[in-house]
This record gives C-alpha cells, structure tokens and sequence, in this order.
C-alpha cells in the first residue's frame, strides 16, 4: 500500500505541474493577442511632382512633393485616427507639414494616408541645394510623422487616447 500511495502522489504532482504550465502559457498568449500594440508608421511613397523656379530676386523656389503613409495595425483593436500629421524638413529646415483627417483602421489590418505637400517660397539659399540634389536624382528628407486617434474593440471606444511619434532621418528619396 505505501508504494501505490507514493506512485500516485508522482501522479498527482505531474498532473498539477502540467496544469500550472498549461496556464501560464495561456495566460501569456492572451496578454499578447490582447496588449494595444503600437501601430507600425511608414512613409511608402514620397516623390517631388514639380518644382518651379522663381528667377526674379530674391531667387525662391516652389516645391510640390506627393506622400503616401503606411498605418498598420499591429492588434486586434480598431483604430479610430482623428489626426495623422507629417512634417517634412531639408536640410535641417522645416519645410511644412500635411495634416489628413478621419481615418479609421481595423484591427490587424493597414490603411494608406494620401497627401500633396506644397512649399512655396524655398529661399535662394536651398534652392541651389535642391536642383544640385534633383540633378543627382535623389533628395535627403527628414520627415516626423505623428497619429491621434482612439482604439476600439466591437462596438466600444476604449478610453486609451493614442498618440504616437516616428521620426525618420536621412531618407533617400527618388526625385
């Protein structure tokens, strides 16, 4: 008898053992599906449409640059944007921003923000810099791309306000 009582604690051990383990793998998936993940940001598409030159002193210069951002939905939760902003500097030198709003993003799904970005009056001393970068086919942008919005799940709004910020250096950009 004492034997088959020793053998069955054995069992009993294992059993809880695996039931703890069992637990705590579920447990961790479901932290995971269900944590608000950040959305990924990113810029696909920026090329310069037409750039006019003013010759008249002081020499300046207009530049139209077509966009398109990537917003990816990292969790299950859907994603009400109210806001998505971009700003572009050359050179070190803020140029402008484009502002799109009301999008709204499903859960691990993606969405494309589309944008014209215009700068009128480039002063004397990028312009230079900017045809020398057109002749050579690529220009260097910084760009900061920032998101507001709310998160959802089904029919609610969760009171999680989203506001994120990514910052992009020293991109090549086809001219």
């Amino acid at each position: 008898m004492v034997k088959a009582f020793s053998s069955n604690c054995v069992v009993l051990r294992r059993f809880c053992c695996l039931k703890w383990t069992v637990f705590v793998v579920v447990s961790l998936a479901g932290v995971l599906v269900l944590w608000p993940w950040e959305p990924e940001l990113k810029i696909e598409r920026m090329n310069v449409k037409r750039v006019k030159v003013h010759p008249i002193p002081p020499v300046s210069a207009d530049v139209w640059i077509s966009l398109s951002v990537r917003v990816q939905n990292r969790c299950m939760y859907w994603m009400e944007l109210t806001d998505v902003d971009v700003g572009v500097k050359y050179r070190g030198k803020k140029m402008g921003h484009v502002e799109s709003e009301g999008w709204h993003v499903r859960g691990w799904a993606s969405t494309k923000v589309d944008g014209v970005l215009e700068f009128s009056g480039l002063p004397s001393s990028e312009v230079a810099h900017l045809l020398q970068d057109l002749a050579m086919g690529k220009i260097y942008f910084h760009t900061v791309i920032k998101v507001y919005g709310q998160l959802g799940f089904l029919l609610f709004r969760i009171p999680h306000f989203l506001q994120l910020t990514k910052r992009q250096s020293n991109r090549k950009k086809d001219a």
